[in-house]
């Protein structure tokens, strides 16, 4: 047998190496072909599918471990981007626990990146929110900024979802400020636009304006792109919708509807600012072209199954009909926004809608109302939840840094032991400031619901007070009419027999006895007329005009003036029968006399408070004037005493008109009918019933 020499034996370990090298190419440029492949549109979902699991053989089978983390992580993003849920975790999981073990902290972020991405898309915000955390903690550690900010603003927007604003507000600062040096201007447009949402919804319109302004800033520095712009339009017109600045709202709507091709480029933008741009016509009180712009809406929105955003057409379109007094399409289109809110998970408009159906739908305002109290305290607890997870998750996050930061300095140098107790101690501190704040925000939450249900309370028990005094003057009126008739038909008849049998005596010719018989006659007279007077008296108090509506108003005055400086003036007719009027038109004057009063008692700083009832042929003119500071109108926006007026009077079928200025008091006039109206009193049959 032929030995075989050194130089053989060098070409044999070449080839093999070369064998082996080949070998590994081969796996690296196959895994790459199946990942392109898994990517084709042309292919059907199935072979798609095989191409990705051909490519998790590959890499479960490669025993390097450098090369396997490799294709484990890309493998990890391309089975989230196919959608396949089951596939993507067990590569993620793979990943995860690989990059651990070697110590690769860049392909472990992003790992926890794609798992983050991949409950975002699942819903889980709890999870995503910690996924996020754990990517920015080593992005941040890696002095990758880029990521590191990318990262807070994903945190801000799961933190706004779950309306824990503030800690939202945080983290797109903490991105703004990484972001800021490297001019990355898409990602600082987003995080402005992130801080206006947080700042609207916190009711602070002022400053989301601010920040949408900021974002347009950066939108310049991209070169304008005309959607993004479009969006930003959008924002500020909703910004300016929520603070009542209808006119100025409107303009933004019609200026995104504007935008060339918007409806083909981005169709759900078109048709939101269509409703939107309707709701603020609606909201003005101008209701030309709405229903067209309603029906676009929907018609579009339907057409791209976005369901969400169609449940706020059908609101709007609900709101629009009441305002037409179709009070029963307006019930219907209501429901059909509930039903889609509850399929869409919409639970915002969910609870607006039954709001507003437990407004207008009186024979079932409980039902709606228990709802919504239901629905709103369980989203309540719900995100109570998540914004304690995510304040945990910042905790241990906030820890962690300490602690390694601690540990770093203990190895560096021992006289930084006292620092590091400082540091201790400062952030117990904050947390325990923090969680001051939090108990202490919760209580004046508490407290703000107590006086809320306390208010409803109140209102509930006068208006038994008031059902209960119409019940007790209607008892006094029977009663007096029946002591009239008594005196009038007994008491009366007896003298009356009497003055009769006494008048036969008299014919007798007894001097004496004709004498004292005709005095006790005129003083039977005299009984009679004495009791017809009090017969007549007793019956004119039972049926006098005046009653228990006008002392109801005298009443509310009077216990305004012993509880304020105010003085008070209220003028009717006596002689009109002001208590016949329908209890609708009671119930509705009353309340608004009385959200008037308390509105000038609060606001405007008057001296005198005027009242005046009037009848005229078929309507009822009330007029309500004071001598207050007044305000401007036309500027302003509608308070909530402007819109309950307007609901009251257009439920009566009335008209009423504002006139005020800023130094010339206020003066209201109100014109009802009095003459029948069904729709109206079906409208207002359950409150009646209530009070």
């Amino acid at each position: 047998m032929i030995g075989i020499t050194t130089f053989q034996k060098g070409i044999i370990l070449l080839v093999l190496l070369f064998s082996l090298q080949s070998n590994g190419q081969y796996k690296v440029d196959r895994f790459e072909l199946l990942l392109e492949k898994s990517k084709e549109q042309s292919l059907s979902k199935s072979e798609r599918l095989d191409a990705l699991k051909e490519a998790s053989l590959i890499a479960q089978d490669e025993v390097q471990d450098s090369l396997k983390l490799r294709f484990l992580s890309k493998l990890s993003l391309a089975t989230l981007k196919r959608g396949d849920s089951i596939l993507f975790r067990q590569t993620n999981n793979k990943t995860l626990e690989l990059a651990k073990k070697n110590g690769d902290s860049i392909i472990l972020a992003e790992a926890y990146w794609d798992l983050a991405t991949f409950f975002n898309k699942s819903s889980i915000k709890d999870s995503a929110y910690y996924s996020y955390s754990e990517a920015q903690k080593i992005f941040e550690a890696k002095k990758d900024l880029f990521s590191s900010g990318r990262m807070f603003y994903n945190m801000g927007q799961h933190q706004s979802d779950v309306r824990d604003y503030i800690g939202s507000e945080t983290a797109y600062i903490a991105a703004i400020e990484r972001l800021k040096p490297l001019n990355k201007y898409k990602q600082l447009y987003k995080s402005y636009d992130g801080l206006g949402i947080v700042a609207n919804a916190l009711g602070e319109q002022e400053r989301a304006l601010k920040y949408y302004k900021e974002a347009r800033f950066y939108l310049e520095k991209m070169g304008k792109p005309k959607l993004l712009i479009t969006s930003n339009t959008n924002n500020v017109g909703i910004v300016n919708r929520d603070n009542g600045n209808y006119q100025e709202a409107i303009e933004k709507f019609k200026e995104v509807l504007s935008t060339d091709s918007l409806k083909q480029k981005d169709a759900i933008l078109y048709a939101k600012a269509l409703n939107n741009l309707a709701l603020c016509k609606i909201r003005v009180n101008d209701t030309s072209g709405v229903l067209q712009l309603i029906n676009n809406s929907i018609k579009l929105k339907d057409s791209i199954g976005n369901i969400s955003s169609l449940a706020s057409s059908y609101f709007t379109l609900a709101e629009y009909r009441l305002m037409q007094s179709d009070t029963i399409n307006s019930i219907s289109n209501a429901k059909k926004a509930v039903a889609l809110s509850k399929e869409s998970s919409n639970n915002d408009r969910l609870l607006e809608t039954l709001a507003f159906l437990a407004q207008i739908d009186a024979k079932k305002a409980s039902s709606y109302a228990q709802h919504y109290i239901r629905l709103n305290d369980s989203l309540q607890q719900e995100e109570r939840q998540a914004r304690n997870k995510f304040a945990r998750i910042r905790f241990e996050t906030d820890e962690f840094i300490a602690e390694n930061e601690v540990l770093a300095e203990q190895k560096e140098l021992l006289s930084k032991e006292k620092r590091m107790w400082t540091g201790i101690a400062v952030g117990f501190f904050l947390l325990g400031l923090s969680v001051y704040v939090i108990i202490n925000q919760r209580v004046k939450n508490q407290k703000l619901v107590f006086q809320q249900q306390q208010q409803a309370n109140n209102q509930e028990i006068f208006n038994l007070m008031l059902a209960q005094k119409q019940k007790v003057d209607e008892v006094k009126r029977m009663e007096q009419k029946r002591i009239s008739e008594e005196l009038h038909d007994g008491v009366l008849g007896k003298m009356l027999g009497a003055r009769m049998v006494l008048t036969g005596l008299n014919k007798k010719s007894d001097a004496d006895a004709i004498k004292e018989r005709s005095e006790a006659i005129n003083a039977l007279k005299n009984v009679e007329n004495e009791v017809r007077s009090i017969s007549h008296e007793l019956s004119h108090t039972a049926y006098q005009k005046l009653s228990n509506f006008v002392s109801s108003i005298e009443t509310l005055l009077t216990t305004a003036k012993e509880n304020v400086d105010l003085n008070t003036s209220f003028s009717y007719e006596e002689d009109e029968d002001w208590d016949s009027l329908k209890g609708d038109i009671k119930i509705n004057v009353y309340r608004i006399i009385q959200e008037t009063l308390q509105n000038s008692i609060k606001h405007s700083n008057c001296e005198n408070f005027f009242i005046n009832f009037e009848r005229d042929e078929d309507f009822f003119n009330l007029i309500i004037r004071d001598d207050g500071k007044g305000f401007k109108s036309n500027k302003e926006k509608k308070g909530i005493g402007i819109r309950n007026i307007t609901s009251r009077v257009s439920k009566l079928n009335g008209t009423w008109t504002l006139d005020t200025a800023p130094g010339k008091g206020t003066l209201i006039s109100i014109k009802i009918p009095i003459t029948s109206n069904p729709s109206v009193e079906e409208s207002n049959k359950g409150h009646l019933e209530s009070v």
